[in-house]
């Protein structure tokens, strides 16, 4: 058999299209049915992941990895790599394995000869390049529930949802704030908000590795900002060497009283593997620095700042809004830097709105909310609520474009049915509740409910819904 003239991404295209044909059979002989093929992942790991096989009569749920040959599940070193142990089918081109030792150790489903006679008009006419996003992820089993139903029902299920998500999401806040403390568990979660999806972990290690008992102690209880910064900045990693590096010229006088700081304070390099965000005002170097401002802001006590705020706005939620998202106060030179290297051509906020707006969406606001129902205030509850309901749009990550993807179509309707952040919430909390919990399985998802022709036929078959063959 001559090697696979096509890319992974083209066999990528070809399972996520199910262009299988009505029986196909693993290497082994075993029949393979499709209950769902599992979400496309753009990020690192397995291929697509998710997936609920039927492998003879067995029901398997767990990742899919594509290759042009089954060898290159060696060549690409995912033998002994964790974040495959839970591939439960490896689907190949060609299996050049002979069935040999260098056999991946899992069902391998071969493409060659098993897909429909369309899959090469198919190919004709898509260019891997350019497939749609929005065809990454297939419309749900309910798509055509959801394109039916009127928007203003569609919004008030949404806001629901969202609301639940909201609270649910305060209740964990409380609880971690009585297991460490609520100070130092707001800094936390704060601080992994300022991280958001690259470096969540690192910045949550840097306030666990610098506690706020130790900080109020080096610092004044927080006033002394120059030595807030030297310690957050040092402790991550983050104070160049002047001796070795380049330095812009506004900043050595400040970096050599950095280092003097920082070496007083006696504290250690945290072991942090900091990577590159998706835009470059996003850097580690520039989030640290406004995680320290925002520290000298509230005094190195947000819980205390977060109760002040809370109090002196609790009849007042456009105002308890506006006093959450206001910018931080950011003295020159830290918000012209890049970094200690470079200069922007113009400033720009440490921290900037799309980023408030997620801190307050997802820290400030739901535990302010979760503290209130816990003291039994009602006034300050209803409150945190309205702010809620006013936040408009937040930024969109990839559970947002999944979710819109299997429920909406087309999906640009979303630009009407989430006009703000408590539909958004709530149609991801919808997704995450049902599609992931479920594996996509739509016979086997209480939120579906199947509407019936006259003829009997459901009218949503053929319509998203798995084909019995794949």
């Amino acid at each position: 058999m001559p090697h696979c003239p096509y890319s992974e991404r083209f066999l990528q295209i070809l399972w996520n299209e199910r262009l299988l044909r009505a029986h196909p059979l693993c290497r082994d002989g075993t029949p393979l049915r499709i209950l769902s093929g599992g979400l496309w992942n753009r990020g690192p790991g397995p291929d697509f992941t998710g997936a609920a096989l039927l492998l003879g009569e067995r029901l398997v749920r767990g990742d899919v990895e594509l290759h042009r040959r089954a060898s290159d599940w060696f060549a690409h070193g995912h033998e002994g790599d964790p974040a495959y142990q839970k591939v439960v089918l490896h689907v190949v081109w060609e299996d050049d394995s002979g069935g040999g030792i260098r056999s991946p150790s899992l069902p391998t489903l071969e493409l060659a000869g098993q897909l429909l006679p369309s899959w090469e008009g198919f190919l004709q006419r898509v260019e891997a390049a350019s497939y749609p996003y929005a065809r990454e992820i297939s419309p749900g089993g309910c798509a055509l529930q959801w394109a039916l139903a009127e928007d203003e029902a569609l919004k008030e299920i949404l806001a629901a949802a969202g609301l639940a998500r909201f609270q649910r999401h305060g209740r964990a806040l409380l609880l971690r704030g009585w297991e460490a403390g609520q100070e130092q568990s707001l800094y936390e979660r704060a601080m992994e908000a300022m991280g958001y999806a690259n470096n969540r972990e690192n910045f949550l290690a840097l306030a666990q590795g610098l506690p706020l008992e130790q900080l109020r102690s080096h610092t004044e209880d927080g006033k002394d900002r120059e030595t807030l910064l030297a310690l957050l900045l040092g402790a991550g990693g983050l104070l160049p060497d002047p001796t070795r590096q380049t330095v812009l010229p506004a900043l050595r006088p400040w970096l050599r009283q950095a280092w003097d700081r920082w070496w007083q304070s006696g504290f250690s390099r945290l072991p942090l593997a900091w990577k590159p965000g998706g835009r470059p005002l996003n850097n580690a170097f520039r989030r640290t620095l406004a995680a320290a401002f925002w520290l000298h802001q509230c005094q190195c006590r947000p819980w205390a700042w977060l109760s002040q705020l809370a109090q002196k706005h609790r009849e007042a939620p456009r105002e308890l809004l506006k006093a959450f998202m206001a910018p931080m106060a950011e003295a020159s030179p830290w918000n012209q830097c890049l970094d200690f290297q470079h200069r922007l051509p113009r400033p720009a906020a440490l921290l900037g709105e799309d980023r408030r707006r997620d801190l307050t969406q997802n820290v400030l606001l739901p535990l302010l909310g979760a503290q209130a129902e816990e003291e039994g205030d009602a006034r300050l509850q209803e409150t945190v609520r309205q702010a809620w309901a006013m936040l408009p749009r937040l930024q969109e990550n990839h559970l947002l474009r999944k979710a819109v993807s299997r429920f909406l179509t087309p999906p640009s309707r979303w630009h009407e049915l989430l006009p703000g952040a408590p539909q958004q919430q709530g149609i991801m909390d919808i997704f995450q509740n049902f599609c992931l919990a479920l594996d996509h399985c739509c016979g086997e998802c209480p939120f579906q409910v199947w509407p019936r022709s006259e003829a009997g036929e459901s009218l949503t078959a053929g319509f998203g819904c798995p084909r019995p063959g794949g």
